[in-house]
């Protein structure tokens, strides 16, 4: 296996729902993933708030798996018939290495 990276940036109104459409796919529910809080910043940041403005940074949800391309594009298909349109970012990029400790 050719290890990918997927990076997913969800709207946090949308985390649950997104999580939910992840597990119920079946090779990423079998590799899991990782989610958390983080902040994304930029002259091009889609605010959801006056708040968020007014601080300066948006708050998303960064969810990562690690699978083969296959799996993740797969993956892709099935959040985009879902959430199309809905402000889903997402990058792949090659595992220079994976493994297990």
């Amino acid at each position: 296996m050719s290890a990918m990276v997927l990076t997913l940036l969800v709207p946090v109104a949308l985390k649950d729902d997104v999580v939910a459409a992840m597990l119920s796919h079946e090779p990423t529910a079998r590799v899991g993933f990782t989610a958390r809080e983080v902040e994304g910043y930029g002259r091009d940041v889609d605010y959801d708030s006056v708040v968020e403005q007014v601080r300066g940074h948006t708050l998303s949800v960064e969810i990562v798996v690690t699978a083969d391309a296959a799996a993740l594009r797969g993956l892709l298909d099935a959040l985009g018939d879902e959430f199309n349109g809905r402000g889903l970012r997402w990058r792949i990029v090659a595992a220079t290495a994976d493994g297990l400790l």
